[in-house]
Order: C-alpha cells, then structure tokens, then sequence
C-alpha cells in the first residue's frame, strides 16, 4: 500500500531513508543551511522547490507560480504508486498545500482530501496561494478553496493562524525573498 507522509525538514531528515520512493522539499527561496539533500546512492527521486510561504497574490515576493503547482502535481501523478515524503520547514503551509494539490487530483474531491491531509498532518494549514493555484490547474472550481474557507470558518485555531501568519509578514517583510531578487 502507498502512502503519502506529510512533515517538517526536522523529522524528514530522520525518516528521509524510510522507504521513500520520491521525496518533495519545498524550501525558501534563500535557503542555504537547512536543505534535506541525499548523498548516499541509491536515492529517492527527489524535487526540491524554491518560494515563499505567503497565503496571498498581490505582492511581488517569490511566492508559488502557476508552473511551479503544475509541476508538483504531475510529480504526484508519476509517483501514485510510490510512497512519497513531503516536507517544507515547518510541515504546516506549503507542505500541506501540495499534499492537499495532489491528494484532491488522486482523490477527486477537495473535502476528502482535506480530511486525508488531516488524517496525515493534523498541524497542516494549506497554503492558499498553492491551493488558489490548484484549483486552476486542476479546474475544480475554486472547490479546494472553498473547502478551506469553510474548514477555517468552523476552526477558529485555523483563522487565527492564518490571522497571525500574515501579521507576521506585514511586520517582518525584509525576511521574505523578492520575486525580482530571483530573477
């Protein structure tokens, strides 16, 4: 039986040679001490990812792309079959948003991948950006977002991390990588 794991670059460096077929690593941008990378052979078939954690569109950081959404989706889809680790710094939001990306396209439907996810990863809070992004991708209607915006309706926790994680960029901005620094 296949399973997806869902957690953070500290746990996945202790299970990183666990029986993983494929990992993804979705990293900041700038990242450069706290990569999980694979130096003994043979390793797993691994895609690491560069951007930003922002729920939001509308600022011009290095934040999830079109191309980048497609992309974890079709690694899902090449490893239905395998097992596959997934992991970001904190296990929580970009973590979760492509956990939630691949599971809605394996699952067909938002809602069970939603609570497939929370089985996984309770902590997870997907990625709106990812999950906006998503939707496009894999034309569900905006429905994985809808099932976040009602999931965090009835989770006051989850309207307030999100609350909190955006007052968090607002006040610290400087920490975040500029899309234009990238380029």
């Amino acid at each position: 039986m296949t399973m997806i794991t869902v957690t953070n670059l500290s746990r996945a460096r202790r299970i990183k040679r666990r029986g993983f077929d494929a990992v993804l690593t979705l990293e900041d941008p700038a990242c450069s001490g706290n990569q999980l990378r694979f130096h003994v052979k043979p390793a797993p078939d691994h895609l690491v990812m560069h951007f930003e954690d922002i729920d939001d569109d509308e600022y011009d950081y290095a934040i999830a792309m079109e191309d980048d959404v497609k992309v974890i989706i079709e690694f899902g889809r090449k490893h239905v079959q395998h097992n596959l680790l997934i992991h970001c710094f904190h296990g929580i939001g970009r973590s979760g948003g492509a956990a939630l990306a691949i599971l809605t396209d394996r699952l067909g439907n938002a809602q069970s991948a939603l609570e497939a996810l929370l089985a996984i990863r309770p902590e997870a809070v997907p990625n709106l950006r990812i999950a906006r992004l998503a939707d496009t991708v894999l034309r569900t209607d905006g429905a994985m977002v809808a099932v976040l915006d009602a999931w965090a309706a009835r989770t006051p926790s989850v309207a307030e991390f999100r609350r909190q994680k955006r007052a968090f960029f607002e006040a610290n901005r400087d920490l975040y990588s500029r899309a234009t620094a990238l380029m």
